[in-house]
């Protein structure tokens, strides 16, 4: 009697593809550091608290709209202390549309500025969101926002090859 194969599931594969490259330039002052939970993470200085940040994660989907990421980022933001967020906006960088959002609350007795963007990146059976975030807190926060804008204005997002097909599943 013949055994039917078991599925497997594998990274990369169709619905687990390999990530896109992810680059930013960062000015004088700036460093990376391992990301965490993110892929990436970049601060100036010494990374203390109240220190301008960037990240960059990628969301991986069948079904997620970038509308529905923009969503749940406003509902975040509006859970925090006098939580708010802008309109949506779009802008173009390198040839890729962006989808951006401004929100802010208060953090630890200062106001709290992030700026969001999302572009998605199909890769075959799923689509790739790459969602990039900077965070700006305290007294230079309005200069520590240009200084933010200038950096993810560099951004390069190139995607992945396609994965060979030896993983089914994600």
């Amino acid at each position: 009697m013949e055994v039917a194969p078991m599925p497997t599931v594998g990274h990369p594969s169709g619905l687990s593809p390999q990530l896109p490259t992810i680059e930013l330039t960062l000015p004088d002052g700036w460093s990376a550091g391992p990301g965490g939970d993110a892929l990436f993470r970049a601060t100036r200085g010494t990374g203390a608290d109240l220190t301008p940040e960037l990240t960059a994660y990628v969301h991986t989907s069948r079904e997620t709209t970038t509308d529905e990421l923009v969503a749940a980022l406003v509902l975040e933001a509006r859970e925090e202390e006098d939580g708010e967020a802008d309109p949506t906006f779009e802008v173009v960088l390198e040839d890729r549309t962006w989808t951006g959002l401004n929100v802010s609350w208060v953090e630890v007795g200062e106001h709290a500025y992030v700026i969001h963007l999302i572009t998605p990146v199909e890769a075959g059976e799923v689509t790739q969101f790459v969602h990039l975030s900077g965070h700006v807190t305290g007294a230079d926060s309005e200069a520590d926002y240009d200084e933010i804008q200038g950096i993810l204005e560099t951004v390069r997002v190139t995607p992945a090859a396609p994965a060979s097909r030896t993983g089914e599943g994600g």
